[in-house]
């Protein structure tokens, strides 16, 4: 094996990748399908960014930072309609899925918990359920916290480990404290905060990869609040880009190439080794790329899609499917969203991002009320605390339920949804099911010709149930809200039994040490394939119920050191 590496995907994982490579004295090429939106990428001594990608609530509607829905599209259905026989019912875009160089981390909201002890074993502790595909995962916490240690010190994570629940510490034990104090806590979270307190809740300090004092030659977050979906105009956010792929641009082993779209990685003759990734540019000129060692780190929609555009004779399902698993168990985070509402402004973007946790709903939970509800358990998932709405985005909420005009000047100058409302999410914990995939859409293209990815789903009755078990401790827990004159919870797995809008997923290439029940090995190497590694959330079998980007980074880091080592599994 050369020292020289392709990684498809310059994200959470891909950056990682190419920076741990890097170290280590490989040569990287990164090859990113969107475009560079924060020029001056290893160019400059500072290391500094030329920010073009900020907090413009107009970008989201240009698709500026996304895939272009009628250029990339994807496609959708639920189960039901793929029983039925409907090829396709949604064509465009997805969700806050990112193309850019830097990834969908660009614009996250940078909050970055761990995984707990018990979401790594949930088939043995617990059991199957009817309708999933559980398995555990093959390491446990104790094996990626090593890693969980040196992600939060390179990205600069806010937190005290003080004030951190028992609980929370038993299931995630932190050998330090956070790399910076929290930030301030916004005045919406706190008054969510007492709510949660009444209903005998702990809400603390979110853990974020936002800095609450200059850290790594960035300056501290100025609290505007408008984190979630959007870019950092000052680079107070760690991310992908500035924490990573830009260190790692600046040793010189690594390049990047934006606009790149790779539609295939070519093997041997025997399937049992890559050669080379064959890409094309915007113009449509074709490329074909020598590589040593591949990564595969496009995220699981686009991973997927990739290993099944690269079938072959050796691999006629689709690359490293022997398993018939590569596409399945695609795995979405649900949301159940909960409001207070105010007779004032309570100001709830003037703080960072969803300021406080609350755990107490990670669970799980069991008993007769459980049982009634059609599944042995419930996996709940954290609370993200006293979020507020931008005002376009509420803007376009009013003028769908009450049309254009002067009913939503009115309510616009009211401030009732962006100024008035205090909310919060539950973040759901998502069983794999093997129905729920990425394939090829048999119709539908790309600008390029190539298949647009097509993915079936639809939530699972321990989603439903979930919704409703837990749905009504948030809506109690807003009511109880000091000042709040009316609470309202959408619980989405009951109102949509298709995917909602969430940038959180994963599965469709798990990794396990069943070649007949995963497609990956632990190290993150296709069983198929001795060159090729998949180092994304594609890789996790199962999604617990916390923001995920943490965990991509620290177990792309996890691969990426034993494939620099050498070490097989």
């Amino acid at each position: 094996m050369g020292n020289d590496a392709v990684v498809i995907g310059s994200g959470a994982a891909g950056s990682v990748v190419a920076w741990e490579l890097a170290r280590q004295g490989w040569d990287v090429t990164v090859l990113e399908r969107g475009r560079n939106l924060r020029p001056g990428l290893g160019d400059e001594p500072s290391g500094q960014l030329d920010t073009k990608y900020g907090s413009d609530e107009i970008k989201g509607f240009r698709q500026f930072g996304f895939p272009d829905p009628v250029l990339e599209p994807y496609t959708t259905r639920t189960q039901s309609e793929a029983a039925q026989g409907v090829p396709r019912s949604a064509v465009g875009a997805l969700g806050q899925l990112g193309a850019a160089v830097g990834g969908t981390s660009l614009h996250y909201n940078a909050k970055t918990p761990r995984f707990w002890k018990q979401d790594f074993t949930m088939l043995s502790d617990h059991g199957p359920v009817e309708g999933a595909q559980m398995a555990d995962w093959p390491f446990g916490y104790d094996d990626l916290a090593p890693y969980y240690d040196i992600v939060e010190r390179r990205v600069g994570v806010q937190g005290d480990r003080d004030k951190m629940p028992a609980r929370t510490l038993e299931q995630s034990p932190r050998r330090q404290q956070f790399v910076m104090p929290p930030n301030p806590t916004g005045y919406a979270a706190q008054l969510l905060a007492e709510g949660a307190s009444r209903m005998g809740y702990e809400a603390y300090p979110y853990p974020a990869a936002v800095n609450s004092e200059r850290f790594d030659g960035r300056p501290a977050c100025n609290s505007c609040g408008m984190c979630s979906g959007f870019g950092c105009p000052i680079n107070a956010r760690g991310d992908a880009l500035v924490s990573w792929l830009n260190p790692a641009m600046r040793t010189g082993r690594v390049r990047v190439i934006s606009r790149a779209f790779v539609h295939r990685i070519e093997t041997s003759a025997d399937g049992r080794r890559a050669r080379a990734v064959h890409w094309t540019d915007v113009a449509g000129r074709k490329h074909r790329l020598p590589a040593s060692t591949v990564v595969v780190a496009g995220s699981p929609i686009n991973t997927a899609r990739l290993l099944l555009l690269s079938r072959s004779d050796a691999h006629p399902d689709g690359l490293g499917n022997g398993s018939g698993q590569l596409g399945r168990n695609m795995m979405f985070h649900n949301f159940t969203q909960a409001a207070a509402l105010y007779k004032e402004d309570i100001k709830p973007l003037r703080a960072q991002s969803t300021t406080l946790e609350v755990d107490d709903l990670v669970g799980l939970f069991t008993g007769p009320e459980v049982q009634a509800l059609g599944v042995p358990y419930i996996a709940g998932g954290i609370v993200q605390v006293g979020s507020g709405l931008p005002p376009a985005g509420a803007s376009q909420m009013i003028a769908g339920m009450l049309g254009y005009g002067q009913p939503l000047k009115q309510a616009m100058k009211a401030g009732i949804l962006h100024a008035r409302v205090a909310a919060s999410q539950l973040i759901h914990q998502d069983l794999p099911q093997a129905d729920n995939r990425v394939d090829l859409d048999p119709k539908v293209k790309d600008f390029l010709g190539l298949p647009a990815a097509r993915i079936t789903y639809s939530p699972h009755q321990h989603e439903k149930a979930a919704a409703i078990y837990l749905g009504a401790r948030m809506q109690a827990m807003h009511q109880l809200a000091p000042g709040a004159v009316a609470a309202a919870t959408l619980p989405f797995p009951i109102l949509n039994d298709g995917i909602t809008y969430t940038a959180h997923l994963a599965g469709t290439a798990r990794m396990g040490t069943n070649r007949r029940t995963s497609v990956c090995a632990p190290s993150g190497r296709l069983h198929e394939v001795d060159n090729v590694y998949v180092a994304d959330a594609s890789t996790f079998p199962t999604f617990p119920g916390f923001n995920p980007t943490l965990t991509i980074m620290a177990n792309a880091l996890r691969i990426a050191r034993d494939l620099g080592n050498g070490k097989e599994d």
